[in-house]
């Protein structure tokens, strides 16, 4: 057979997708005619095909050099320099080209390197052009999401989905809905994925995660189970369901998970990792320490610092633990998430609480009558970290109070208000107001008695008291105060989903300066508008319960009685605790984290010159 017969039926072999015997001839050729276009672009496509991208790439570049207008070859080229890490070349491959496939290549380089607009824009010109094309459509999602448009992010990932409704595209579009907050839809997505393909585990673990999400314990349990009978050797799977039973405080169920996983030999960090959470739970701090540390491949990074720095706290080992903790908050700062946080911009809305409350605006608010119909809610506020967790657990033994924990009525109160100041809105607006908060609150919580005294628990309510004051003018407050040092140092120790105040915490300047400003607009609230408040303070809560609980109940109207001071009991009734305090109201109440500060004196005193007039006007040493 000559070169040419040769060449022509390698060609005949790659057009019917016989891929072996088309290279099988073209390598037959290669020593002979080694720079023939047709024989390179044969070679090159057929690596491309079965997934050897960087061994394509010498071939396509000699067959795209001969005919730079060929664009498969193009498209061949790109994709195979995309696919080996070369980028800057694939985007100069890709450049200039309105052809979708070529457009798809360069948005897929601009958003591997961070160019998320460039990328955006390319996807959104891809799928103009070919809208059939699911990749594009899930690349757009992701980066949607990341950049904070969950709508349009859950618009072309539904696309992307309807074409192709893989496991990978369901979990993407899961993910946005749970940016977005829209949990029963992400809800009704798993469900629905699940009972088409019940066999899925990382399906599975993606539904437990949104039952979790949507408050549906038992469900989410059940799910994470499922998983792990289909996926036994699966460390994901152990991984959240473990985490969830943490936050639980459900032990001896860890305990046993824990166990099944070693039974079966399953050596994987993960499993490492919840033993440490297991240990760190049961007081074993050392034991934690050794598994933590030896447990960081393929763990979250953030959850991993976490673990560390409460554990080096634990053991006394102060600048060990703060270098941890500073790891946490640099990852939890990074990424778009965090941006969209920040952009929300809570400091903003905070000063204009405090314009609120200029005396030339004080005296043009109408007058709000109190409603007969509708009954004033108590509001439990303070810094976030200040004991309002460990105050509302013990509130909740008592059957006359219902204790609503970090539910959004307050805030839709304020997005309905929108730009109006609050001397701007009259008595009818004031009404409109309050059926918006109990029209959320019965929409959230159908099943409410309404015998029973609301007690509205959000720490940063306190800076927004003018607009509460204006709603419910007789309303009670109750504040809880801690030493300043010891909240926003407890603020930067913790680990927050990222929301538009907990991004403040990521550094302890930051932090201090939210804790000012918040504070700023609580004691103006308080001097100008009268508002009836009981003040609780967390240190004393921890050496006298009794005595700092009792006159609380008698502030709310409710008869003593002994079983609001057990905390663990009170606490083991709960379903669950949805705050970063949930281990610690499980404990006994405990005086450790009082004046912690001072062992991380060092690392706070460049923040001291904002904390230490609070803790002057409050009676705390500094």
């Amino acid at each position: 057979m000559t070169g040419q017969a040769t060449l022509d039926q390698a060609l005949e072999r790659y057009q019917a997708g016989d891929y072996p015997a088309a290279e099988t001839l073209g390598r037959q050729l290669l020593r002979s005619i080694p720079r023939d276009p047709t024989l390179n672009a044969i070679l090159g496509m057929v690596a491309t095909q079965t997934g050897r991208h960087g061994e394509a790439i010498p071939f396509l570049k000699v067959a795209v050099a001969a005919a730079p207008d060929n664009i498969p070859l193009r498209i061949g080229l790109g994709f195979a320099l995309a696919n080996s890490g070369k980028l800057d070349e694939a985007r100069a491959v890709a450049a200039g080209s309105n052809v979708p496939q070529l457009a798809r290549i360069a948005a897929f380089v601009d958003q591997q390197q961070g160019r998320h607009v460039a990328a955006i824009n390319g996807y959104r010109q891809v799928v103009a052009g070919f809208p059939g094309d699911a990749e594009s459509w899930n690349n757009l999602g992701l980066l949607l999401t990341q950049t904070g448009d969950i709508g349009g992010a859950v618009d072309a990932l539904q696309r992307a989905m309807a074409l192709r409704p893989n496991a990978d595209i369901i979990v993407n579009l899961s993910r946005a809905l749970a940016r977005g907050e829209r949990h029963d839809e992400r809800q009704r997505l798993l469900r629905a994925a699940v009972q088409r393909t019940p066999d899925d585990a990382t399906l599975l673990i993606e539904l437990g995660l949104a039952e979790g999400a949507a408050g549906d314990l038992a469900a989410s349990e059940g799910a994470y189970r499922r998983a792990l009978t289909l996926a036994p050797a699966m460390p994901a799977s152990y991984l959240e369901y473990g985490m969830m039973l943490e936050s639980l405080s459900r032990l001896d169920a860890l305990q046993a998970l824990v166990d099944q996983a070693r039974a079966r030999a399953i050596d994987a960090p993960a499993i490492d990792f919840l033993e440490a959470w297991l240990l760190k739970r049961r007081g074993r701090f050392s034991d934690a320490l050794a598994l933590a540390e030896k447990a960081g491949d393929g763990i979250d990074a953030s959850r991993h610092a976490q673990l560390l720095g409460d554990l080096y706290d634990r053991l006394g080992e102060s600048e060990r633990a703060f270098a941890a903790f500073a790891e946490m908050n640099r990852l939890g700062a990074l990424g778009p998430a965090a941006d969209f946080a920040r952009a929300l911009d809570l400091p903003a809305a905070i000063r204009r609480m405090d314009d609120a409350l200029a005396p030339e605006r004080l005296r043009g608010w109408p007058r709000s009558d109190v409603s007969a119909d509708l009954p004033e809610p108590a509001f439990l506020v303070g810094f976030p970290r200040s004991g309002t967790t460990l105050l509302d657990t013990l509130l909740m033994a008592a059957p006359e109070l219902e204790v609503l924990e970090e539910m959004p009525m307050v805030e839709r109160c304020e997005t309905q208000l929108g730009t109006r100041t609050l001397d701007e809105i009259n008595k009818a607006d004031v009404v409109r107001l309050r059926t918006t908060y109990f029209d959320t609150l019965r929409g959230l919580r159908p099943d409410l008695d309404p015998s029973r005294q609301i007690i509205d628990k959000f720490p940063l309510h306190l800076a927004r008291a003018p607009l509460i004051h204006r709603m419910f003018p007789t309303a009670r407050f109750i504040m809880v105060e801690r030493h300043p040092c010891d909240v926003v140092l407890s603020c930067f120790m913790a680990r927050f989903q990222t929301n538009r105040a907990s991004v403040h915490f990521h550094d302890l300047a930051s932090a201090a300066r939210l804790y000012d400003l918040a504070m700023r607009v609580w004691t103006r609230s308080v001097e100008q508008l009268a508002l009836r408040l009981h003040v609780i303070r967390y240190e004393r809560m921890v050496t006298d319960l009794a005595g700092e609980i009792r006159p609380l109940l008698s502030f709310l109207s409710v008869p003593w009685r002994d079983d609001v001071l057990d905390n663990q009991a009170s606490a083991k009734r709960r379903a669950h605790v949805p705050t970063a305090s949930y281990a610690q109201v499980t404990e006994p109440i405990y005086q450790r984290a009082s004046g912690r500060w001072e062992r991380y004196r060092a690392h706070l005193d460049p923040v001291l010159p904002i904390l230490a007039p609070w803790a002057e006007r409050m009676g705390y040493p500094i």
